[in-house]
């Protein structure tokens, strides 16, 4: 045999052997994850506006136990860049989230203080149960319950590495986000074959809203990101007052849902939209609808865990967020709490929105203050 066809059966013999090495590297990788890591994972997008309940719904998504959920990731965005416009700060939204959907962390680098090494460098990070249980924190699993305190105090300085493993271990990756005003920015996100990506629109009666902001004054910086957008707006100190700011978002919320149509996502699987009162009104109904969308089941635990957060007289003041609270009640306050040439002032700027998701004006005190005046369709 000469030396050519020696070597070039050496060769193939190396080769063949890289290949059966490389084939048995992947298998093993494989048989390490569970089987429907096998393929895709669902990545879920909560879009809403500020005081529309979207902390409510992450965190009746983070209740179930293959859900990777993330609270506000866009919020680190909005820090770092305080003077920019919030049209400009979309993109680089859109690439953490991308990020963060392929369980890619190394963006948090970026963001978080001490260039993000440990996880609870995130903010609100003991909002997620997947980083408060194995294996991001080995003090508890998800067969124990969620106890977001205990977190906090006992799954605090955890390697930020940690987070990817606790995000490919789980079947659905949800993100939520009040800080995306156009759906247009995620198309490349709708049309990545790597990712399903699936938006759950949720929306609130601007009554509402208004009423929730003027009663949480931690949104003054949010505001003036929104109001560099309008065309109009030329003081960069004032605080816009509560009308402007509610025209800005009821826009940005009905042109969200518009390109939802123009663009067919409901028909694809990839949009759904959600009104805080149906939530409120008919929670288990509308949360086995949303967990049908997003391919999650309906156990019956969940089931009793939200009947009982959704039917408690007494809030629970203790907690960062009030989840415990008859919401049937709450979702009835602005009528009684703004003045109602305010509500008149909201209703005309926000007339398209209110048409479009079904909320029925109010014309006279009277019918404001009446709780039994029908102000939704069904």
């Amino acid at each position: 045999m000469s030396d050519d066809k020696s070597a070039e059966k050496i060769a193939h013999v190396a080769l063949q052997e890289f290949s059966f090495a490389l084939l048995k590297q992947n298998m093993l990788m494989l048989e390490s994850f569970p089987p429907f890591l096998q393929d895709k994972q669902v990545h879920i997008l909560i879009l809403s506006s500020w005081r529309s309940g979207s902390s409510f719904l992450g965190q009746i998504f983070n209740h179930h136990p293959d859900v990777f959920y993330v609270y506000e990731p866009a919020r680190m965005v909005w820090v770092k860049y305080p003077n920019e416009k919030a049209s400009l700060l979309h993109y680089p939204v859109r690439d953490l989230l991308r990020s963060l959907y392929n369980c890619d962390m190394s963006p948090l680098h970026d963001y978080l203080p001490r260039n993000g090494r440990y996880i609870s460098d995130l903010p609100f990070w003991s909002e997620s149960w997947a980083l408060c249980s194995q294996p991001a924190c080995k003090a508890f699993s998800k067969d124990t319950d969620y106890d977001r305190p205990s977190c906090f105090q006992r799954c605090g300085y955890v390697p930020l590495e940690k987070m990817t493993q606790a995000c490919k271990i789980h079947k659905h990756v949800v993100l939520k986000t009040v800080r995306v005003l156009d759906l247009r920015v995620l198309l490349p996100l709708l049309r990545d074959d790597n990712l399903d990506l699936r938006i759950v629109h949720l929306v609130r009666d601007p009554r509402a809203v208004a009423y929730s902001r003027q009663n949480f004054d931690l949104l003054r910086d949010e505001d003036l990101i929104v109001a560099r957008d309008t065309v109009h707006w030329e003081n960069k100190v004032t605080i816009p007052n509560i009308t402007n700011v509610m025209a800005n978002i009821c826009r940005a919320q009905v042109a969200i849902n518009e390109f939802s149509q123009k663009a067919d996502l409901s028909l694809a699987g990839s949009y759904m939209l959600v009104r805080h009162e149906d939530l409120a009104r008919k929670p288990l109904s509308t949360v086995q609808k949303i967990y049908k969308f997003a391919g999650l089941s309906f156990t019956e635990r969940h089931q009793n865990w939200l009947y009982n957060i959704t039917h408690q007289t007494k809030p629970q003041k203790d907690r960062f967020m009030f989840f415990a609270a008859d919401s049937k009640k709450i979702i009835q306050k602005w009528r009684g709490g703004l003045q109602h040439k305010n509500v008149l002032e909201i209703q005309e700027q926000c007339k398209k929105a209110m048409g479009i998701f079904g909320y029925l004006p109010v014309n006279t005190l009277k019918e404001q203050r009446n709780l039994n005046f029908n102000v939704m369709t069904e």
